[in-house]
């Protein structure tokens, strides 16, 4: 992630991604080992709990862009578990007016703790550099899903990380798919081979951008078909595949590159001081550098201990 000098940009490189997924990966798995909720429903109860007192169903709806049957699925949930009440208004007793039960504040405390363990177990945190880079970042990342009481703004920001890259994980799907008609694994590969500017293994490729190699190459062959990729073999080892952009390729790089960095522009910066910023840039290069030299050592420890059978 390269720093631009106007209006303090930065420019979302491969490496980005990759500590995007993996900050997501974490979060996920996190909320799956704390609660039963999906994401939409813990999202609705974390609003709740943020809240200084009862929401109007249908405004929750609109705050949190969902339609009227995904909020009321998900508070039919919560209302289950015992995690919120449900009450008729007064004026009106068509209108619905939610509030968190005790249970479902200490649920959003119990699952903030997982997520921030998770986070922890995932990035390099007995670093103290790293872990106040990591911190850095979830706080900048909680910024993004502003809480509905400003007076909150300082609780669970690992849990409105979770909410915040969720957001913006989808959004950006979905507005590369508008854009290119390809996938994000797809986008991501085009975009790792636009910064190298020469061919790749598909195994290196699965490797610098943390995917799977079966991901990796199925990703690869989809860019074959679409002529935005060639493949080619080398002679010293015909095992080996390697891709490489064509000029078409290379062209739907240079549009995913302004794809991404408007819409972070519009959803990512424009809610983040330039410290902040910084901050999410630092995950992406340093902490996830030191990932990769991690991984190396251990697979080259592996190596040394190899014998002739």
């Amino acid at each position: 992630m390269t720093a631009t000098c106007a209006k303090d940009r930065f420019n979302l490189d491969s490496t980005y991604f990759v500590a995007f997924e993996m900050a997501h990966e974490a979060l996920k798995r996190g909320l799956a080992a704390a609660s039963d909720l999906n994401i939409t429903q813990y999202r609705v109860l974390t609003k709740l709990a943020q809240a200084s007192e009862p929401v109007n169903q249908g405004e929750l709806g609109k705050l949190l862009g969902m339609k009227p049957n995904v909020v009321t699925q998900a508070v039919d949930a919560l209302n289950r578990a015992g995690f919120v009440t449900r009450t008729a208004g007064a004026a009106d007793g068509r209108t619905r007016y939610l509030a968190v039960t005790e249970e479902g504040r200490a649920h959003v405390a119990a699952v903030n703790e997982a997520l921030v363990e998770s986070l922890y177990t995932t990035f390099p945190t007995e670093n103290p550099t790293y872990r106040t880079i990591l911190e850095a970042a979830v706080s900048a990342a909680a910024q993004i899903e502003p809480p509905l009481n400003p007076k909150a703004a300082d609780r669970f920001p690992a849990t409105r990380s979770l909410v915040s890259i969720e957001l913006i994980r989808a959004e950006t799907e979905r507005v590369l798919r508008e854009a290119t008609g390809a996938s994000f694994n797809e986008c991501r590969i085009v975009q790792r081979l636009g910064e190298t500017d020469r061919p790749e293994r598909v195994g290196a490729l699965a490797e610098a951008l943390h995917l799977s190699p079966v991901n990796a190459a199925r990703a690869c062959e989809r860019l074959v078909q679409r002529g935005w990729a060639k493949r080619l073999k080398s002679p010293a080892d015909k095992k080996a595949v390697y891709v490489a952009l064509t000029d078409e390729g290379v062209y739907q790089g240079f549009l995913i590159s302004a794809t991404v960095n408007e819409l972070a522009a519009t959803k990512l910066w424009a809610h983040l001081t330039p410290g902040q910023r910084e901050a999410i840039e630092k995950v992406g290069h340093v902490v996830v550098a030191e990932l990769d030299a991690r991984r190396k050592a251990k697979e080259q420890a592996a190596y040394d201990l190899l014998q002739e059978v």
